[in-house]
């Protein structure tokens, strides 16, 4: 009786603002189905996939990259894994603020902007998406370059010596020995790499807000939008169910070869 006692606040506040509006989002986005395929929702389904494509790979090489030419002891290298890393420890609206000054029409880099036909990067359609893509590439690579790190440091050193000795150059020796061994490291970086890719939008908010005419409508900002600026709680949760459906589906694709190389490991 006095677990149940002291378990009930707790219970009650779960109830009242998880579960219940779990509940409600369930209900209400199953009754909207049909809103899914209101152009602007695809669209932005349409974009929230082609961002996930694009910032997935783009981050997993840029942290393999910074892995492989900072692995080692040295000043020099903690100092600029120091710097790779330091976007991760910045809040995501304080990093794509920094953006947002640089790509301003009136910014520092207004000149490098013209000379390249960009005057207004954040005005133009590709132009905002390829910025949106950068910055969220930009602020999780570092995390992934930890992740490398650790894997590298883990390697068999006699697989590496034993390639050397066959005469194999550091081309080869990553291609046939690295690169296989970090296949565990890779998995795991790009289920977190696409998790976050469609959870985080706080850049789009900074950046571009959805626009313009909707090339960064991601869809988490687009429930957003419908949901506390239009107030159609039932398409935002259609969308929100939308968006659970792709975690599930990631979920189920990751979690079976998860279990594998756990009990592989094992």
């Amino acid at each position: 009786m006095w677990t149940w006692a002291f378990l009930l606040p707790t219970g009650l506040f779960l109830l009242a603002f998880t579960y219940l509006p779990v509940l409600r989002v369930a209900v209400e986005g199953l009754s909207a189905l049909s809103s899914l395929l209101a152009p602007e929702n695809l669209n932005a389904l349409r974009v929230t996939l082609l961002y996930t494509l694009l910032t997935v790979p783009l981050s997993i090489l840029l942290g393999l990259l910074a892995a492989l030419a900072l692995e080692g002891r040295g000043f020099l290298r903690q100092a600029l894994r120091a710097l790779v890393f330091h976007p991760v420890l910045l809040p995501t609206v304080a990093f794509a603020a920094v953006f947002l000054y640089l790509l301003n029409p009136l910014g520092p880099l207004r000149g490098l902007l013209q000379a390249v036909g960009l005057q207004n990067p954040l005005g133009d359609p590709l132009g905002a998406f390829l910025a949106v893509v950068l910055v969220g590439v930009l602020k999780d690579a570092g995390l992934y370059m930890l992740y490398y790190l650790a894997g590298l440091q883990n390697l068999p050193k006699e697989l590496l010596d034993a390639a050397q000795v066959d005469g194999a150059d550091r081309v080869a020796t990553f291609l046939k020995v690295t690169w296989p061994l970090l296949s565990p490291t890779t998995f795991f970086v790009g289920v977190m790499a696409a998790l976050g890719a469609l959870r985080n939008v706080d850049h789009i908010f900074v950046l571009t807000k959805g626009g313009p005419v909707g090339a960064t409508d991601h869809l988490l900002y687009r429930v957003y939008i419908l949901g506390f600026e239009y107030f159609d709680f039932p398409a935002a949760s259609a969308l929100s169910l939308a968006l659970l459906a792709l975690l599930t589906l990631l979920a189920l694709l990751a979690l079976p070869r998860l279990e594998g190389r756990v009990h592989y490991d094992a």
